[in-house]
């Protein structure tokens, strides 16, 4: 069997996406807000037995885990965490690491990927909502939060496609080409986008920031193998 590597790439605030070499679920994809969804789902029944998940997305050859403890009312020094944690505030938990994190999660996916098992239960897949409901939750996003923001530096941000839960983005006017369309598109865009629909999977920038209009993969051709 290959070696299986595995890549993680935190994300803004409580997320962390990992890369796997390998498809965990195969031309599939779930979002799993809690533990009790998880059940009948061994991957995602798996991934929740590590301490500090609150969330899972399990989309093909990928897996987005939001921790728990990045929420909350500020954290105002040990003893208020303590006497918040006392009362009954999750949020008042330090946030575990994403290195501690991240070796439990590479060893969920890792056995996932050694055994037979299938991953996500059907009954769990077909609960998602199909494409064009995600499409137009993206776009309400765009229109609510991320354009009415950089239309005051002369910019704006695209909705081009939705393929299965994978966005399609292209930035124009003065996000075409700035310094900081990546910062933007990472830590404004994109987390807005996931606060709203954390169902998203992978979300591209089809901009071609050197000069004009860059041309994407074709048109409904899906990052799987079949489309939802």
């Amino acid at each position: 069997m290959p070696e299986i590597t595995i890549t993680a790439e935190p994300l803004t605030g409580p997320r962390c996406l990992f890369l796997v070499s390998q498809p965990v679920a195969l031309d599939q994809w779930a979002y799993v807000p809690d533990r009790v969804t998880a059940q009948g789902s061994p991957l995602a029944e798996g991934l929740f037995t590590i301490e500090g998940i609150a969330s899972v997305l399990i989309s093909h050859d990928l897996v987005l885990v939001t921790r728990e403890g990045d929420s909350g009312l500020p954290l105002v020094g040990p003893y208020v965490r303590m006497v918040r944690r006392a009362l009954g505030d999750r949020s008042a938990r330090s946030p575990i690491d994403w290195k501690t994190l991240g070796r439990d999660v590479g060893k969920v996916l890792r056995s996932q990927l050694n055994s037979t098992i299938t991953p996500l239960s059907r009954d769990l897949i077909d609960s998602m909502p199909r494409a064009e409901q995600l499409r137009q939750r993206v776009q309400s996003v765009l229109n609510e939060r991320v354009n009415p923001v950089v239309a005051s530096h002369g910019g704006g941000v695209e909705l081009v496609d939705l393929i299965d839960n994978v966005v399609y983005l292209r930035m124009s006017g003065g996000c075409q080409g700035c310094g900081l369309a990546d910062v933007t598109l990472r830590h404004g865009v994109d987390a807005a986008i996931r606060d709203e629909v954390p169902e998203i999977g992978r979300i591209h920038d089809l901009t071609n920031h050197a000069a004009g209009s860059a041309p994407y993969q074709a048109r409904g051709l899906s990052p799987f193998a079949s489309r939802r």
